[in-house]
């Protein structure tokens, strides 16, 4: 029988983000669910003691070693607890300086890769002996044949790194992938598809499962292109022609000719719209968050398909005049 992971999601900042990186692909930062300041022990027992598993994970988020001078207590009272339960733990950390300071308190560190952390392992390497280090690194948004042309490139990584690598879906990615098909075979790589996140449990202000949590994209840019109302444009349609060029988007651009658009985001995506422009004014203007991680969307009113060609296809858009709708691609002429 399948056992979902279980993950501590956790932000010691009391307001803000405790992170010093700002990942494209971390739709965290805006989550109305993440925490400010540490959680309560008794909700971390508590979800601890529901861990059908061996070990569970400390993550974000934010960063569990983010100022770890600071939030040192935080974090120690979390892995007390846990280990009162008898579980083993893996931290899942960027502050690679900091990993030093977990000897002798966790079994595993995650160390989630970029370019600055690239550049500064050699420097502290030789301070984690002791600790089982495993690699982790998000996959860009890309389809799967472009990904499976990249894997002698993270072959390589691995073999640089001389731990085991694990290749994460990019939980923005809108192209679907088969885990089969993209895993390289060798037992120092492993991949992590989006469906173990969403599957998996999660403490944040209160216990989650991911699907709850977690906005996946993959179900929205279906509808949204097979719906005859809505109208893709910006730089989601750019990701969409060419998404090795475009390979990252900041939000879904949408334009509508039916509120029913709005309804479905809201009934199936968890998304909240609110008007940004006076009423009476046309066209109207929306922008929705959903309580989900996930990409925002903004939304453009209008009456008709061709008000909505208007709206793209003029003087004002030198460089987006693509229009992605329920046919064919439109390009301006």
């Amino acid at each position: 029988m399948h056992k979902p992971n279980h993950t501590i999601i956790v932000n010691w900042k009391k307001r803000g983000f405790g992170c010093e990186k700002n990942c494209t692909y971390c739709n965290w930062r805006s989550s109305p669910h993440l925490p400010n300041g540490a959680q309560e022990q008794d909700a971390v027992s508590n979800f601890i003691a529901q861990c059908p598993k061996s070990f569970i994970t400390i993550s974000g988020g934010a960063d569990p070693l983010y100022k770890i001078e600071e939030n040192r207590a935080a974090l120690l009272m979390m892995i007390d607890t846990i280990k009162t339960h008898g579980l083993n733990m893996r931290v899942i950390t960027r502050e690679i300086a900091s990993i030093a300071s977990l000897k002798g308190r966790v079994q595993q560190v995650s160390i989630s890769l970029d370019s600055d952390v690239m550049n500064q392992i050699e420097r502290h390497r030789a301070d984690w002996r002791g600790l089982e280090i495993e690699y982790s690194l998000v996959l860009p948004p890309l389809p799967q044949t472009t990904l499976h042309q990249l894997m002698p490139q993270y072959a390589q990584l691995q073999h640089k790194l001389g731990g085991r690598l694990l290749l994460r879906e990019n939980l923005n990615s809108i192209h679907p992938i088969d885990p089969h098909e993209i895993s390289s075979g060798q037992r120092s790589i492993g991949f992590v598809p989006n469906k173990l996140c969403l599957e998996s449990r999660y403490l944040l202000k209160q216990p989650f499962w991911g699907h709850e949590i977690i906005q996946d994209m993959g179900p929205i840019m279906i509808y949204l292109m097979s719906s005859p109302s809505a109208y893709i444009f910006g730089g989601v349609v750019n990701h969409l022609l060419a998404p090795e060029v475009h390979p990252e988007f900041q939000d879904i651009d949408l334009i509508v000719t039916h509120d029913s658009v709005l309804d479905m985001l809201e009934k199936n995506f968890a998304y909240q719209f609110r008007r940004v422009n006076p009423i009476g004014t046309h066209p109207r203007y929306y922008i929705g968050n959903s309580t989900r991680a996930g990409k925002p969307i903004q939304i453009v009113r209008v009456k008709t398909q061709e008000e909505a060609f208007r709206f793209v296809f003029n003087a004002q858009y030198d460089v987006d005049r693509v229009l992605y709708g329920n046919a064919p691609i439109f390009r301006a002429c």
